[in-house]
Parts: structure tokens; C-alpha cells; sequence
């Protein structure tokens, strides 16, 4: 299910085929935009991708798939899994390596996978493994399950049951648990994840720990407003920013009907010593220019590029473009970046350990359903944010 490049040649002379013939081929540019990782039947979405670079610099790449049929499917070839792609050139090329699908709950892998690969042992894993997450739900709940590949991303088993909350529903009160996202920090994989079930929030933000993978501490808030039922802070992203030995937390702040800027689910971040301490830490709006916000489903990176604080990176749903900020998270100094690259509901972001200065922006359909296609753009940060030579640090690792 891979995707190729084919180009057609037409050669008129035999002259010109033997110059043809003569030159070496071109080596595609490592930059580009909307470049198709996997295009889906008709009437098929497929959405939310989450990525890992493995340490040999294979980029895997998975998401949710619903509509028209179950093409990607457990084992009963009913149930709905999350598809495995990988490329081993950076992005240019692609290949369907496996599903990840549900074993234990007889309800597929429905929504909002999460991607990490280990780089230091824990819970019986070794270094290399990696570690997938999502949300497994049906009419009788949702459940935060987490899998285990040893083999790149072939395979896949059950490793355990992070958390569980009630049956899908966003109506506060309800009690649902969503998104969730892998970090492994110090000796523990912390599970971020959006929580209905606290009656004294719409919803909150919170994460959970682990030492062996297998049994799970109590639930942490990261993000609570405790003077707003009605807020519902939800899909939570961490980084670290090495230069300012911070962390960052990156989220959608809806609160009712209200809107900040134009935007309902006006984007918030907060900046912490440890990411396990996000509660305490003071929260601000992204706005740019005073007068725009990003809006949805954000995602966060940091890249060494940009200064001496390297540079803070954020996507939203709504804009092909980034948001930048090369001052540690000061408030006032964001901008906008233009990418060239289409917008899509949960769109990822990564930047290559190996290639710094390239950021890789991935996104599949909108969240009212216009584009159907996964698609990946890897851009030049040199070019983005000028020629700074990078700061200590290895993005998305420390």
C-alpha cells in the first residue's frame, strides 16, 4: 500500500536517449510540501497522524481511519485498527508495514493514536521498542490501551490498560477519557491524556505513570480550572526546550460558546520545570500581532535552529501555516510562519534528530471532511528562520 513516484519519459531521438542515458539520476530534494503518504478509497477519512523517528531514522507514521468499509482491520476483518507506514528517505517514499488493532476488547482501535520509540529500557522493554497508544472504545466506554512493537513497527502486542472512563460522548458530565500522549521521562512512560470523569471540571487535562508499563499511579492534573465547569482544555502535546530547561504543554481551551480572537478553541501553552508539574505553571494564549489566534488541535515541537533559545514550533487545525516563538515561550513573541502546507484536523510535527533543520509537518483530513488524503511536508528551517547555527540539544529527545 506504499506510494511511488512514477514519471513518464518520452524520448523523441535515439540521440536524446543516449543523453538521457548518460546522466546520473536526480536525487530528489529532501523538501517539499503536500507530498501523498497514503491516499484512501472513496468515502474513506483518514485523520490525527502521529510520528516516531526510530534510531536508524526510519519515520513511522500512523492514524485513524473511519468511513466506506474496514480496509485496515484486526484480525476479524471487521474491527477498525490504526495503519503503520514507514520511510526510510525522509518522507519521499512509503510503505504500509503493519495495523495496530485492538486485542483484548473486541472494539478496534477507533481514534487518536500516539507513536514513541524507547531510548532507554523500562518495563522489560529494550531500548529500539516501540510504544503505541489510542483510544479503544464502543457504547460501553473508552479505554486508553498501550502496545508494544520489538520489531520497528511490524508487530505489535498488549502491553496494558493505561485508564478507562464512560462511552463517547463530549456532553460535560458525561465520562469519557481521550488523547493520549507518550513521554518516557527520567525511569517512567507518562501518559497524557483529556479526562471527563472529575465532576468538578467539564473536562481536564491529566497524566498517569508507570516504572514497568504494567500498573499505572494516580491521575496527576496538568490542566484544571477550577472557577470554569465549562472549560473543556483538551489534546494535550509536550516538548522540552533544552536552552531554558523548561517543558512546554500545548493545548485547545474551549469554554462554552465563547471565543478568544475568532477562535473557539483558542490555543493555550504552559511552560514548567518538569512535565510532570504543568498544574502550577502560569498558562498563556497564543496571539499573534494582538489581534490572531491559532485555533485547535495543537501540536508542539522545538527545533535547536532559530537563536539561542532555538525555536518553539505550533501547529493548529485551522492554518497550513506555524506559529513561532525564538524567545523561550515569551508571550509576546510569536509569529506566523508560512509553510505551504495544507491545513488538517490534529496535524503532527516532528523534526529529524539527524536533520535538525528539517521540520516535518503531517496532516490527513479536515475535521468537517474536505481532503481525504494523508500527506507529509518537510520544510528548511534554515530558510524558515534564517541561518543560525543550532543550539545544544536534541529536538523532541532531552
Amino acid at each position: 500500500m506504499g506510494l511511488s513516484i512514477k514519471t513518464l519519459f518520452s524520448l523523441a531521438t535515439a540521440a536524446g536517449a543516449s543523453l538521457a542515458a548518460a546522466r546520473p539520476p536526480a536525487k530528489p530534494s529532501p523538501f517539499f510540501v503536500n507530498h501523498p503518504i497514503y491516499t484512501p478509497p472513496e468515502g474513506v477519512r483518514i485523520m490525527y497522524p502521529r510520528a516516531s523517528e526510530l534510531r536508524d531514522g526510519t519515520l513511522l507514521v500512523t492514524a485513524n481511519v473511519f468511513g466506506g468499509g474496514n480496509f485496515f482491520a484486526g484480525p476479524d476483518g471487521n474491527l477498525p485498527a490504526f495503519p503503520v507506514f514507514a520511510s526510510k528517505d525522509g518522507g519521499i517514499t512509503w510503505k504500509w508495514i503493519s495495523n495496530i488493532t485492538d486485542e483484548v476488547n473486541g472494539w478496534g482501535m477507533n481514534a487518536q493514536p500516539a507513536l514513541l520509540e524507547l531510548r532507554k529500557p523500562i518495563g522489560g522493554y529494550k531500548p529500539g521498542t516501540v510504544l503505541a497508544s489510542g483510544n479503544s472504545w464502543s457504547a460501553n466506554g473508552t479505554r486508553i490501551e498501550l502496545y508494544a512493537s520489538t520489531d520497528k513497527g511490524r508487530s505489535w502486542e498488549y502491553v496494558s490498560r493505561v485508564t478507562e472512563g464512560g462511552r463517547p460522548n463530549t456532553t460535560n458530565g458525561a465520562d469519557p477519557v481521550w488523547e493520549p500522549f507518550l513521554l518516557h521521562y527520567e525511569d517512567e512512560l507518562i501518559v497524557y491524556y483529556s479526562d471527563q470523569r472529575d465532576p468538578k471540571h467539564g473536562q481536564k487535562l491529566a497524566h498517569q505513570r508507570s516504572k514497568d508499563l504494567k500498573t499505572w499511579g494516580p491521575v496527576v492534573n496538568d490542566v484544571a480550572y477550577y472557577d470554569e465547569y465549562l472549560a473543556r482544555p483538551g489534546m494535550t502535546v509536550v516538548a522540552h526546550i533544552p536552552p531554558i530547561k523548561k517543558w512546554i504543554v500545548v493545548y485547545e481551551r474551549p469554554i462554552g460558546n465563547s471565543s478568544s480572537h475568532g477562535a473557539n478553541y483558542p490555543v493555550h501553552y504552559r511552560l514548567a520545570d518538569k512535565p510532570t508539574e504543568f498544574d502550577t505553571g502560569e498558562e498563556f494564549p497564543i496571539v499573534i500581532d494582538g489581534n490572531f489566534a491559532p485555533n485547535a488541535s495543537p501540536y508542539v515541537v522545538w527545533t535547536p535552529w532559530g537563536g539561542k533559545n532555538g525555536t518553539i514550533v505550533v501547529s493548529d487545525a485551522d492554518n497550513g501555516d506555524v506559529f513561532v516563538n525564538q524567545r523561550g515561550g515569551d508571550p509576546d513573541a510569536w509569529k506566523r510562519v508560512v509553510t505551504g502546507q495544507r491545513d488538517a484536523y490534529s496535524r503532527a510535527l516532528h523534526v529529524f534528530e539527524k536533520h535538525p533543520e528539517r521540520l516535518a509537518i503531517i496532516g490527513g483530513d479536515t475535521f468537517n471532511g474536505s481532503d481525504f488524503e494523508l500527506t507529509i511536508g518537510v520544510l528548511d528551517l534554515k530558510k524558515l528562520l534564517g541561518q543560525d547555527k543550532p543550539k545544544p540539544g536534541k529536538p523532541g529527545r532531552d
